[in-house]
């Protein structure tokens, strides 16, 4: 269920769509025209005009008109709404019920229901959910649904068994929408699947295909990945005027995910006149070894603090002893080892790659201490308990991706929809840390819940997508379902995605697994003690 209102976003008149439990109707709002998300009005919005209000009705996701300065929902009534939205309903004669002494009209997706009414019939009405009486109208309010069918029919006999199978009908389409999805599953390689819902949709067109398939339990239909007979499906539901949802166009991976350049470009704008010579050389020399973007944003990022904190200096003229003395002032500010290690590792990044000083004393540079200090690891019940705890399957899906393979945070987000090799019962790990690629093997627990995944909210190109369902999920996001679901499950320690991760391998040699092998499971360079694993 929509709330429907007119707001007033950046100086343009906008039609709010906010949604109300968590509705699935997000997924189909987004492909509307020139639909934005709002975080300020926690919703989305339309241009308000005649020709996207038009769009949006043929959707048939249900909805209700809100009138500012009063309670509850008003249907399609309210001088806010609009002429461009919708009329106050008014008696028509046509629309009489069967009674001389009640009127109830049908419009999109609410019953308007005036005259004179009794205790009886008061109560009835009252009784249906979301019911309400139209102070200014003065007139009951019904959302369309078989509930007030059920009441209007059987309860008060205000409406004849004819108007009850017509308008019944009307309810059912306007309920579950005809829809096409298309959309692509590790599950079959090769193959596109199709998902039809809706009242009275064809599916005897898909019956007809060559080399097609049907799962009964999951209610899907599988095809032939192949452009002719994609293209015949689109062509015959769209004449149908049904809603095509295609997910099965591969995405431009940079539009997904910025590449070295566009981010040096980013980064170059932000910074500092006078270190943006300097800065950009350092950024050339790393994109040329071909480091990773998120080793770019690093080094850079300390580089550049380091360059504004000499003020003006010739970097190529500093002396071991000066860069000591600044990592010094940085140590004493209470930071934590491995950042002061960053730091170091920028700075002789730029001595020895980007300057080629043979005479710097690189080896003079003092780095702190190293701590080992063994990561604090949950028990198995406790990782189970925060399983359970959460109720979004989407969050789920990642927290087993996380425990159940000991993926790296980078790792999870930089899965792609091919990684997952099904029949192999692997997971392929691109790129991981070090740049090293390697493949795990896949639990059967989480196929399972990936079946399940996959139907619910078809990836389109990274297994796990951000709420535009193009770009990768944030890091952000990910750590706050960690932290979630660990306070759900009432563990009082902090728990981050590595914590996880530490579990997985920590529970491996528990259960008697060999060093060796966790070593490459968890894409090791060298075999050290699970309790100290990066």
């Amino acid at each position: 269920m929509l709330i429907i209102s007119k707001i007033k976003h950046r100086g343009e008149d906008r039609i709010l769509l906010k949604t109300i439990h968590n509705d699935m109707n997000s997924k189909i709002i987004r492909t509307l025209s020139d639909a934005r998300y709002s975080q300020t009005y926690r919703g989305w919005h339309i241009p308000y005009h005649q020709e996207n209000w038009t769009e949006f009705v043929k959707t048939g996701i249900p909805y209700e008109v809100e009138i500012p300065g009063t309670t509850g929902q008003a249907g399609l009534t309210g001088d806010d709404a609009g002429k461009k939205i919708a009329e106050a309903p008014r008696p028509d004669p046509s629309e009489a019920a069967d009674t001389n002494l009640i009127s109830i009209r049908f419009m999109y997706q609410s019953f308007y229901v005036s005259g004179k009414f009794n205790e009886e019939q008061v109560r009835s009405l009252r009784s249906v959910h979301r019911a309400y009486w139209n102070e200014k109208y003065k007139n009951w309010v019904l959302p369309a649904n078989v509930e007030s069918l059920d009441v209007f029919f059987n309860k008060l006999g205000l409406i004849s068994s004819e108007r009850f199978e017509r308008w019944n009908q009307q309810i059912l389409t306007l309920e579950k929408p005809k829809k096409c999805y298309l959309y692509k599953s590790p599950e079959y390689p090769g193959k596109v699947l199709i998902q039809l819902s809706g009242t009275g949709i064809d599916v005897d067109f898909v019956k007809h295909l060559p080399d097609r398939n049907y799962d009964a339990d999951q209610k899907f239909w599988i095809i032939p990945d192949e452009k002719p007979i994609i293209q015949r499906v689109i062509d015959h539901y769209t004449a149908s005027k049904i809603l095509i949802v295609n997910r099965i166009g591969q995405l431009d991976t940079a539009r997904s995910k910025p590449s070295l350049g566009e981010y040096k470009r980013y980064f170059l704008s932000k910074t500092a006149e006078e270190i943006r010579m300097v800065a950009e050389k350092y950024m050339d020399t790393l994109i040329r070894e071909r480091y990773s973007l998120n080793t770019l944003r690093e080094y850079t990022s300390r580089f550049c603090q380091f360059a504004l904190a000499m003020k003006g200096k010739d970097l190529h003229q500093l002396s071991a002893q000066e860069v000591n003395a600044w990592l010094g002032e940085i140590g004493s500010r209470k930071i934590s080892e491995s950042m002061i290690n960053g730091f170091i590792n920028a700075v002789k990044f730029y001595f020895q790659k980007v300057e080629f000083i043979p005479d710097f004393q690189i080896d003079r540079i003092k780095r702190p201490r190293k701590e080992f200090l063994l990561p604090k690891v949950l028990s198995i019940q406790q990782v189970d308990r925060m399983m359970r705890a959460t109720g979004n399957l989407k969050h789920t899906a990642i927290l087993y991706a996380i425990y159940g393979h000991g993926l790296r945070l980078n790792e999870l987000l930089s899965l792609r929809l091919e990684d997952i090799l099904w029949d192999r019962h692997q997971v392929f790990i691109r790129s991981g840390k070090g740049k090293k690629d390697r493949y795990i093997s896949m639990s059967s627990e989480f196929k399972w819940l990936l079946t399940s995944y996959v139907h619910e909210y078809k990836p389109q190109y990274w297994l796990f997508e951000g709420q535009d369902q193009q770009s990768q999920y944030s890091e952000n996001s990910v750590q706050a379902i960690v932290k979630r679901a660990a306070r759900k499950a009432g563990i009082a320690q902090r728990v981050k995605p590595h914590t996880l991760r530490h579990c997985y391998a920590t529970h491996l040699l528990d259960a008697g697994t060999q060093l060796p092998y966790i070593k490459e499971l968890l894409g090791h360079a060298n075999i050290q003690p699970v309790g100290l694993s990066k």
